[in-house]
């Protein structure tokens, strides 16, 4: 054997058996496990006793009301004296009688009227009438004129039959003024100028203007096939070429 296996046998041989440093601590540990033990019993059992304490304080500081049985009201009867309410029933409502025609007189009729149809209406003559089985001439009134601005239905325009060429002012002429005067005419029923307003102004030319349209002839307007006045536009140019 060699000097060195025969050192390790001796080692061996001196050495203690199992483990030496876990020998030394164990006691230690163990002393240590135990108060730390009985420090967490002995504090649970704090804490129970004091949340014991707690609740006891507060079931103190609710007030407790004792009672006699003396001042207790006596219960009351299971038999009722008082009777129910009676229910009011409505009573059927009787069925409508039957009505009863009752006679009246008869009344009078009016008397029978005829109304003239379009034919008759259309031949008609206008302005007439009749009064105690004669026909008299009723003079037609001035409201049948529109006035000026007027709307007028018609189907066709008044058309110039005669047209009158205006005077040109001397005036005028020597101061070089011309142009186109617009005039809004009243033609009539019958055709004839009623009325004329100047729309279109040119103050030298405006009376000239005026003074021919008033001669002017129209072929009149129609409303449903009748003659009917209206206003209409009428242009009177003056021109010194």
């Amino acid at each position: 054997m060699s000097p060195a296996q025969e050192e390790r046998v001796s080692l061996y041989e001196f050495m203690p058996y199992g483990a030496p440093e876990l020998i030394e601590v164990a006691k230690r540990y163990m002393f240590r496990a135990t108060l730390a033990g009985i420090g967490t019993i002995t504090g649970a059992f704090v804490l129970m006793f004091v949340v014991n304490l707690i609740i006891t304080q507060q079931q103190k500081a609710i007030p407790v009301v004792q009672m006699q049985v003396s001042d207790l009201a006596a219960p009351p009867p299971l038999t009722q004296d008082t009777p129910p309410p009676q229910v009011q029933v409505t009573p059927a409502a009787a069925p409508p009688a039957a009505a009863i025609p009752v006679p009246v007189p008869d009344a009078e009729a009016p008397q029978e009227q005829t109304i003239m149809s379009q034919e008759e209406i259309a031949t008609s003559t206008p302005g007439m009438a009749e009064a105690d089985g004669q026909q008299i001439v009723v003079a037609p009134s001035e409201d049948d004129l529109p006035r000026f601005g007027d709307y007028v239905y018609v189907e066709e325009l008044p058309e110039a039959v005669t047209r009158i060429a205006p005077i040109y002012p001397d005036l005028a002429r020597e101061a070089g003024v011309d142009g186109t005067v617009m005039v809004q005419a009243l033609v009539g029923k019958d055709g004839k100028v009623k009325d004329v307003r100047v729309v279109k102004s040119i103050p030298m030319l405006d009376d000239a203007a005026r003074a021919a349209v008033r001669q002017w002839v129209f072929k009149p307007a129609l409303s449903n096939n009748k003659p009917v006045a209206v206003w209409v536009g009428v242009p009177v140019k003056f021109s010194l070429h």
